[in-house]
């Protein structure tokens, strides 16, 4: 009889010692930040292509993002609202082993403007158009950030501007407020401010969520010139952003690899940009390049660098890079997705996933696949080594 207290007292510190390790692997990345030398690949997943949830289109996935409270990523469409009104889904990614075993989409919750209502049809307010390319998620205020490349475009005579925007919401898709854009950020009819289709591409929080970053895919107008072939010289921005304050209070000068690949048609959709960052700490950056140049069997080129703020240039009021040649980050070439000998999707999205069973924190991308047929909707694990 006296063995049953025993058996009680081991069950109960192997039930508690369990579940520690369970909650271990769910921890987020502290807002202090982590190292990191290099990042180790381990597992590719394929999503099916297209599939219907709850009488939504799951697709044109561009920002991912984890909250590790609730062991959940949320991922936003930049569908228009044209397939299905703008939204954000709510997912479960379950690894074992070092894999992703599967990823079940468990909720859609519809973008909401300042009037309470869902953003119409696209297409039939020409003063509206929702361009969500990344989301991230503010654990202490429980709430959401996402961004626009709203739209600039002029055909046949007309013009049609809708501002990009940096909005905060509910988790339930509440509109909350925006970030007012800094002079030489807004869309205009001449060549001066953001392109078309170039703009807030990535977030990230840092500083336990009272800084955000933002980065501009393609160089502003009165920067200079886009990446293309041959050309390794444009230069694009990352912005700092007070939280409480709203803001901006800082610009980095960011430059960009060269197109690496000669396109088939110069005058088509070829670009070399920005397509997400991650606060690794305070001051170091993951940046996203991604490259893609027609004529190359939609293959995707994709570049990870790290870059350290500590130090940087503010190139705040310097308003035109053409004038005034301002001082770069400094890159580090942290992973080259093409020294996977496989076929690379348009990556936009990466987040920091949860610890793994050697303790090391885990990477996670995502593909936008512009709601393609012939894309691939994939999502890659990495290691973190420190």
């Amino acid at each position: 009889m006296k063995a049953i207290p025993q058996l009680f007292f081991v069950y109960a510190f192997l039930v508690i010692l369990l579940s520690s390790c369970s909650a271990t692997k769910q921890v987020a990345v502290g807002q202090n930040g982590i190292s990191i030398s290099s990042v180790k690949f381990l597992h590719e997943y394929i999503m099916p292509l297209n599939p219907v949830f709850e009488n939504s289109v799951v697709g044109g996935l561009s920002g991912i993002d984890y909250d590790a409270a609730n062991n959940q990523y949320y991922l936003i469409s930049d569908d228009p609202s044209q397939v299905s009104p703008a939204r954000i889904y709510t997912a479960r990614l379950d690894l074992k082993e070092n894999k992703i075993d599967t990823i079940r989409i468990t909720g859609v919750t519809y973008l909401l403007q300042a009037n309470g209502k869902q953003y119409p049809k696209y297409g039939t307010d020409k003063s509206v158009k929702p361009d969500g390319e990344s989301v991230r998620y503010n654990p202490v205020t429980k709430q959401l950030i996402w961004s626009s490349e709203g739209e600039r475009l002029f055909k046949n005579g007309d013009t049609t501007i809708v501002q990009p925007s940096l909005t905060f919401i509910s988790t339930d898709g509440k509109f909350l407020d925006t970030i007012p854009l800094p002079a030489g950020f807004h869309f205009t009819k001449t060549e001066s401010g953001p392109r078309k289709n170039a703009l807030f591409e990535g977030l990230t929080y840092a500083d336990h969520y009272k800084t955000l970053y933002a980065s501009l895919e393609e160089p502003l107008y009165q920067d200079g010139p886009q990446s293309s072939f041959g050309y390794d010289q444009a230069l694009t921005r990352i912005l700092k952003f007070d939280v409480a304050t709203k803001k901006n209070t800082a610009q980095y000068a960011y430059n960009l690899d060269a197109l690496p690949v000669k396109p088939t048609v110069d005058n088509d959709w070829n670009v070399n940009g920005i397509s997400e960052i991650l606060a690794i700490n305070n001051h170091t950056l993951l940046v996203m390049e991604r490259a893609w140049a027609k004529g190359h069997d939609d293959h995707t080129f994709l570049k990870v660098y790290l870059v350290d703020l500590n130090g940087a240039e503010n190139e705040m009021n310097n308003t035109s890079f053409v004038k005034k040649t301002p001082k770069p980050l400094i890159k580090k070439l942290l992973f080259d997705f093409d020294t996977l000998n496989r076929h690379i999707d348009n990556f936009e999205g990466v987040t920091f996933g949860p610890k793994l069973a050697n303790g090391h924190y885990s990477l996670i991308f995502c593909v936008d696949n512009n709601f393609g047929k012939s894309q691939v909707q994939q999502f890659f694990l990495f290691e973190i080594i420190p």
